[in-house]
């Protein structure tokens, strides 16, 4: 039967409209998909972007979890990014938010320096334990130092570099605890006759062992060693320090020793 030219006009727009229908049908279909995982309007277009989380309130915040931010921040991205502002963002929190806990953001840079100050000294502890020899407990105390300093890069380079050297003698007005296991151990070496040197001269054999470890250890941070790899740095240095106080000689004082009292060897 011949199909007429109104009848083929109607099925023609009857195509079409369904057609229009379905992708209508589509287009809310996605539309809700969107909105189900972005948080968007029904159209699927998200004018605000993602939703936020909200943020958490003031009280909920404390010292602890405010100063482990901090650490997180110092060493995943150096000291120079630590601000309150990443803390707040690590946190979800406002910015204001530290501010209740602490007074600026350089209590907090106090606190990182104290706090590695006492994983320091805990660990060159655990190393003069570690013998009942001098010469092996300095070797201990300077490999838990280095030990310290390649874990801990960024943490190091707070306490002890020159903007950082600022906040450790605020937090340390007298000398740091890290410091006095050296000043301990060679000191109790010379009192039991192993270091054969005057009682005298213990604190400055520490203060010369004290500065070539973090010699060696900031010219190795900035990759200024080159050294075989397996190699141990730390231990040529022990090796030479060793020899000269066992013999209770110095080189760079043999010319000084016979009319200064202070590098004369224990009698």
């Amino acid at each position: 039967m011949a199909v007429t030219p109104t009848e083929r006009a109607l099925r023609i727009k009857a195509i079409r409209d369904r057609k229009s229908a379905e992708r209508a049908l589509k287009v809310r279909e996605r539309g809700e998909r969107i909105k189900r995982a972005r948080g968007g309007n029904a159209s699927g277009i998200d004018k605000k972007g993602p939703a936020k989380h909200p943020r958490r309130a003031r009280g909920s915040l404390s010292r602890d979890e405010i100063i482990e931010a901090a650490t997180a921040i110092v060493n995943e991205h150096g000291v120079e990014a630590m601000s309150m502002r990443r803390v707040a963002e690590r946190l979800g929190c406002s910015v204001a938010s530290p501010y209740a806990h602490f007074e600026n953001q350089e209590e907090i840079m106090r606190i990182l320096v104290m706090n590695g100050e006492k994983r320091l000294t805990s660990d060159l502890r655990a190393a003069q334990a570690s013998s009942t020899d001098v010469y092996s407990q300095l070797d201990a105390i300077a490999h838990g130092y280095w030990n310290f300093a390649s874990k801990n890069r960024e943490l190091h380079r707070l306490m002890f570099s020159a903007s950082g050297g600022k906040l450790y003698r605020r937090s340390f007005p007298t000398l740091p605890t890290s410091y006095r296991v050296f000043l301990e151990t060679i000191r109790r070496g010379i009192s039991s006759g192993a270091i054969p040197y005057s009682r005298k001269t213990y604190p400055a054999i520490a203060r010369t062992m004290w500065s070539w470890m973090y010699g060696l250890i900031v010219l190795d941070l900035n990759g200024m060693i080159r050294h075989p790899q397996g190699a141990d740095p730390v231990n040529e240095g022990i090796v030479l320090f060793t020899k000269l106080l066992k013999s209770g000689e110095s080189p760079a004082y043999d010319r000084r020793r016979s009319s200064n009292p202070l590098f004369q060897p224990a009698q």
